[in-house]
Order: C-alpha cells, then sequence, then structure tokens
C-alpha cells in the first residue's frame, strides 16, 4: 500500500458519493468550487520488531462550496463521518488461475473531525490511517546441494 493508493481509494470513495464533482490531488485550480481536493497531511512510519512497521497517515478532504448555504455544511459532514469510517485501499495485485486479482485491504480510520472556515467557503474533513505491514525480506540464497560422504571413520587406541 502506498499513499497514492489511499488518494486514490479516498478520491474513489467521494466520486462514488458525489459523482457530479471532481476531486483534485496535486492543486487547487481557480475554478473549484463545489469540488473537492485531497491531500496527505503528514505521514510517520515506526519500526517495530524486525521487519514489522507501522505507518500512520493523516489526510485532508477540502470541499469548496459553490453557495455560502450553513445548512449544506451539515449534509456534508454527517455524510462524510458515515461513509468515512474504514476505507478500502488496493495493497497488491495476486494472479490466481492466470486471473489478475486485485487485493483490497479495510483500513479503519481515527481522529475523523470536520470543519468549516470563517468564511464558510471550505470545508475541512480530517482523519488518520494507522496500519502495520511486514517488509518482504531480500532474497536469500538456498543450498542447492549437500555432498554427503558414507564412509565410516574409526580410529585405533593404542
Amino acid at each position: 500500500m502506498t499513499l497514492n493508493n489511499f488518494l486514490e481509494s479516498i478520491a474513489m470513495k467521494l466520486v462514488g458519493l458525489w459523482s457530479d464533482r471532481h476531486v483534485f490531488v496535486n492543486e487547487i485550480p481557480k475554478d473549484s468550487d463545489g469540488n473537492f481536493f485531497v491531500r496527505v497531511v503528514d505521514a510517520a512510519q515506526e519500526k517495530k520488531l524486525d521487519r514489522r512497521r507501522r505507518r500512520t497517515v493523516k489526510f485532508e478532504v477540502l470541499y469548496f462550496m459553490a453557495s455560502k448555504d450553513n445548512l449544506e455544511f451539515n449534509e456534508w459532514a454527517e455524510t462524510m463521518f458515515d461513509e468515512f469510517e474504514s476505507l478500502s485501499v488496493h495493497e497488491k495485485t495476486e494472479f490466481v488461475n492466470g486471473v489478475e486479482k486485485d487485493v483490497r485491504r479495510v483500513i479503519r480510520l481515527t481522529n475523523v473531525s470536520a470543519r468549516k472556515d470563517d468564511d464558510q467557503r471550505v470545508f475541512q474533513f480530517l482523519f488518520d490511517t494507522d496500519f502495520y505491514f511486514v517488509i518482504t525480506p531480500e532474497v536469500i540464497p538456498t543450498m542447492y546441494y549437500l555432498d554427503q560422504n558414507n564412509t565410516i571413520r574409526s580410529e585405533v587406541i593404542t
């Protein structure tokens, strides 16, 4: 799972909820009213036992209002709280019987909050993800052949 996999999953979920709106990731365009912007706020990785790691990532979803309707924030916040309890993120691609299969992992979201700015033009939705993973070990060469000698040594004690 990469940070880009998370951003794609967030964008897919937002488009699934509001199909008429766009989701921007790289930069906020000039005419972004009524659309979303998603970004990584902070990312940290902590080493655990052996090859195990713990990664914590904080995300921000901004919604730029098309009109100054205070009740729209309440509806939007309720929908975001209800739909963003967890996130299904692409973990890896496997081949099963020659068919490519997308393996996804459900990540629980924590520290979820919603707020609006003073101008009431931008709604902000923040959440954290916290997950563990194991780093794949380097390939260790194995012994292919082991020579075995079937002779018995006997020592004579004199």
